[in-house]
């Protein structure tokens, strides 16, 4: 009863608040004009007509921030420039600053949602006070700035490419712990799933191809491997970055192999304000306590004029045991982490340096008997995973038409690993990556022509060492790309962008050329329609999955390259129409995308049979083909200053031409041919907010490997549906607002929603592990900020 009534309370809430589009804040204060909208209005200053308490020969500035229909804006931020002072305005959208200088000043207001006001100057010596009314214009969350297509700055709504992005800001709000949870339920297509019921090994998809298919980049560079995905996206914190940018498909020739899917590049930003954050969570994973710890310093006035930022991070979760079997279906983890960047301009400011590292070190493991060492349990999968990985890059504007960059970037992971049953001795092993990325790009404006010519060299090495599987691998992995990209304004409403990339990767004995083209069409003043088309293509190399063993009916499971193995090659298609205008005078976007890939030499598993005694082995085959295509729809609407919806819906038909040999399945597995989410942001009174978002995926097909049931099989999925939920408040801690503090109540899961048929006992089939990555958890949390 308790379980229902929690539902039937939260679908009132849900109904009663409506839904949320947390709109992100643009990092261009010209964002406004760059758009074609509307500038933001300030009302002129004025004397206060109100009391003011200020100290003899001090100043104050009190005031409003309002809307264009003349609402007030809760928790907008109001900012002196020169003092570097940050306050928050109230319920009734009212701000006050006192005991200021006698001096002039500039002040400027933002929200989220709304562009930036025009900075208005005040002279606090002739006058000092003041009272400001500050209007600020409702934007559509395309208008932010994306630059992962075409690597030159664009608004979203006019890039060529369809770009959609995640903010720093949007991962704050969800309290998002680490990547697997910012990029869950944030971006239509886009789904994250645990792979493995021992050790938790985490997968991103994109539009319905598996997490292999997608490039991870770190501020555009490939220096994410393979091997570091096998448990990346749970290791490094959205915090780390200013935003992660999401281009589904082919779209750009800057990209090489491993980009069929997509990219996801993880972007820093330079520093523009002063503040130190503390941030502590704690609570319970399915009555199983959970904590961790995040530090963020950044600046803008280091000596030499060097921005910089650092974050740190710790973290530790206990293993979770749901079937009470004796053996975890969540592992137990403990990680350290750090990264910092620092900045410093150059040539009057024409050039800019940056240099970043990030470096971390996670403990993960599962099975049984985890206070015993791994050869003395039944099960273990164990993983004592570190990674650094630094990139240093310079640009220069050389002209108004002419710019170049230089770039290299440099990782390094070693993994102790236990990966074993039945009291294996043998079973550790040592895995070794390193990666070096070296990219140059050229730019040049010729009239209406943008382009964009670069060379990008990656060396990869793979070393994994395991006795008990009598795996020794020592590969080296070179890959040359030499790309070309024209960007043509063909009219004020029309850029087509076309250009072509050549690779060639030492595990072919030929050159691969990958072709790709986009046109963007402003139909109207509110429409824009978008048209794809590029190719792309998967070397054989050791892939993320190769190098994570799972225990199948206690034994290891491997999966290999077959010998003759064929890259894999795409070609890609997508149309995609998105309307930004208003709807009863709020700002609405809605997207609609159609999209196909279609596959030759398809990668797929076939079992080798072996002799009694013998661990099972998967050899990954080339197909004959497969095709995926589908529809994905955008929504995201502000109904009113205090409340907003977002929505993602992706409806998907994955099919091979002809049975893939395993299972004689032509659906592709672990794909849910419908799945989407629905969030919803509303701000309530004393400036609290309440954050809902409902996460729906559709049943799929599912292999399940012989052990605890006697012989393999498909199994097909239940629905799922996850209901979360973030409450928090904002309080200053001070009186000039410099101190803030937050307090936080995140509920995940709370319905409970989880896979019902966890295999258990010794012989269990851990690959057999689907649905949402996390059972009930609810965490509180207090995050502090100095100004």
């Amino acid at each position: 009863m308790g379980r229902i009534a929690l539902a039937k309370c939260l679908r009132v809430i849900m109904l009663c608040s409506g839904f949320l589009l947390a709109a992100e804040r643009s990092p261009c204060e010209q964002q406004g004009e760059l758009a074609g909208q509307q500038i933001p209005e300030v009302a002129g200053p004025r004397k206060s007509q109100r009391f003011l308490s200020r100290k003899e020969g001090t100043a104050a500035v009190a005031g409003r921030v309002v809307t264009r229909q003349g609402e007030p804006l809760p928790k907008a931020r109001v900012q002196i420039l020169e003092l570097g002072l940050t306050t928050v305005t109230d319920d009734d959208g009212e701000f006050q600053f006192t005991d200021l200088p006698l001096v002039q000043i500039s002040i400027t207001a933002t929200a989220d949602g709304y562009y930036a006001s025009t900075p208005l100057k005040l002279n606090l010596a002739s006058e000092p006070e003041y009272e400001l009314e500050i209007v600020l214009t409702e934007r559509v969350l395309a208008q932010t700035i994306v630059v992962t297509a075409t690597a030159a700055e664009y608004l979203a709504v006019d890039a060529p490419v369809r770009a959609q992005t995640i903010t720093g800001l949007q991962c704050e709000r969800a309290a998002s712990g680490s990547l697997t949870e910012a990029l869950t339920a944030t971006v239509s297509g886009v789904r994250v799933e645990y792979t493995c019921q021992s050790c938790g090994a985490p997968s991103v998809r994109l539009s319905g191809l598996g997490g292999s298919y997608t490039q991870i980049l770190e501020d555009g560079l490939p220096t994410m491997s393979n091997v570091g995905m096998v448990y990346a996206l749970d290791q490094l914190s959205p915090e780390f970055y200013e935003t992660i940018e999401v281009v589904k498909g082919g779209g750009s020739a800057l990209y090489g192999p491993n980009a069929v899917a997509g990219v996801i590049n993880l972007i820093r930003k330079e520093p523009k304000v002063n503040l130190v954050q503390l941030d502590a969570q704690t609570g319970w994973h399915h009555r199983r306590p959970e904590q961790s710890f995040r530090f963020a310093a950044q600046t803008s006035r280091l000596p030499g004029a060097i921005a910089a930022d650092l974050h740190l991070l710790g973290l530790r979760s206990t293993h979770i045991d749901r079937n009470e079997d004796g053996f975890s279906d969540f592992p137990l983890r403990k990680e350290k982490g750090f990264s910092g960047t620092l900045y410093r301009r150059f040539l009057g400011g024409s050039a800019r340096l940056s240099l970043s590292g990030t470096v971390y070190d996670e403990l993960r493991r599962g099975g049984d008997h985890l206070d015993r060492k791994p050869e003395e349990t039944f099960l273990t999968e164990m993983a004592d995973s570190s990674r650094f990985s630094g990139l240093m890059r310079w640009n220069h504007t050389v002209s108004a038409s002419t710019y170049y960059t230089l770039s290299a970037g440099l990782s390094y992971l070693g993994r102790n690993t236990y990966y074993g049953a039945n009291f294996d001795p043998n079973a550790y092993g040592r895995t070794g990556n390193q990666v070096l990325v070296l990219d140059t790009q050229l730019g040049r404006q010729l009239g209406r022509h943008s382009v964009l010519t670069g060379w990008q060299y990656l060396r990869e090495q793979v070393r994994d060492h395991i006795l008990a599987y009598r795996r020794h691998l020592n590969e080296v992995y070179r890959n040359t790309g030499i790309y070309i990209q024209d960007e043509y304004r063909v009219t004020r409403t029309t850029t087509l962008v076309a250009g072509a990339r050549l690779d060639r990767s030492n595990t072919l004995n030929h050159w691969v050329v990958s072709p790709r083209t986009n046109l963007r069409v402003a139909i109207a003043d509110h429409w824009r329609w978008r048209l794809g088309v590029s190719t792309g293509f998967r070397a054989p190399v050791i892939y993320e999955e190769d190098l994570h063993v799972a225990a199948v009916g206690g034994e290891g499971f491997l999966l290999e390259n077959s010998p003759g193995l064929r890259e894999e090659k795409a070609v890609s298609v997508s149309s995609s129409v998105d309307y930004l205008g208003t709807l009863a005078s709020r700002p609405l976007q809605v997207g609609f995308n159609l999209f196909s890939t279609r596959l030759r030499n398809t990668h797929t598993f076939a079992e080798i049979p072996v002799a009694d005694g013998e661990f099972r082995k998967l050899l990954r085959v080339n197909g004959p083909g497969s095709r995926v295509r589908g529809v994905e729809l955008d929504l995201s609407w502000r109904l009113h200053s205090r409340l907003a919806l977002r929505a993602g819906a992706s409806f998907e038909r994955a099919r091979y031409d002809e049975p893939e040999p395993q299972f004689g399945s032509i659906r592709y597995l672990r794909t849910p041919e419908r799945y989407g989410f629905v969030t919803v942001d509303s701000a309530l009174p004393r400036g609290i907010t309440l954050l809902v978002t409902l996460d729906i995926t559709g049943s799929m097909l599912v292999p399940h490997y012989a052990g605890h049931i006697p012989a393999d099989r498909l199994e097909k999925t239940k629905r799922f549906k996850v209901l979360d939920f973030v409450l928090d408040r904002t309080l200053s801690a001070t009186k000039d607002d410099r101190v803030k503090l937050r307090l936080y109540l995140r509920g995940t899961n709370l319905l409970d929603d989880f896979q019902p048929d966890l295999d258990r006992g010794p012989l269990r089939d851990s690959n057999y592990f689907y649905g949402p990555i996390n059972m009930r958890k609810i965490l509180a949390g207090i995050k502090v900020t100095f100004q």
